[in-house]
């Protein structure tokens, strides 16, 4: 009796530790890299604005459900999201002018899943803290978009 007593709190502590560790998967996934599944068009142009964050909610390649693209040099004029998966070792896109391209280290350094750690009233997130990911901040991103979406986002500082 002693013998099933003991087994069923070890079955019991492994499957709280289990259940612990997937509700702290929130945190986990800053940093990790994605593609944006659009990307936005103005005139005749496609691209992402160097000057510009771009954040896509309900990612599925993020745990975290959130992929930004923050500040991507070179990247206007992309013609079409799934360019981005690159061909040897450069983003392959088709500009007005002849062919861009945008260098793995440029997407590591600015296309890669995030989370929100402040919103629109300045509130921390709960769920997540900048502080956790080494080489990154929290910083206002979106003033505009529903509430759900404004606010800080941990993003890698700029690189100048």
């Amino acid at each position: 009796m002693q013998r099933f007593a003991w087994k069923s709190i070890a079955i019991a502590a492994i499957t709280c530790a289990m259940a612990c560790g997937l509700m702290a998967c929130a945190n986990e996934g800053v940093g990790e890299p994605c593609i944006p599944e659009s990307i936005p068009c103005e005139g005749t142009g496609c691209g992402f604005k160097d000057s510009e964050s771009y954040v896509e909610s309900s990612s599925v390649q993020c745990r975290t459900r959130v992929c930004i693209v923050h500040k991507l040099k070179g990247g206007a004029d992309l013609a079409d999201p799934r360019d981005i998966l690159g061909v040897d070792e450069k983003v392959k896109g088709r500009a007005a002018d002849g062919p861009a391209a945008v260098s793995n280290e440029q997407l590591d350094q600015s296309v890669y899943c995030t989370c929100r750690c402040r919103n629109a009233d300045g509130k921390k997130v709960e769920d997540c803290n900048c502080s956790d990911f080494p080489g990154f901040e929290c910083q206002e991103i979106l003033t505009l978009g529903g509430d759900g979406i404004k606010g800080s986002y941990c993003v890698r500082p700029d690189q100048t």
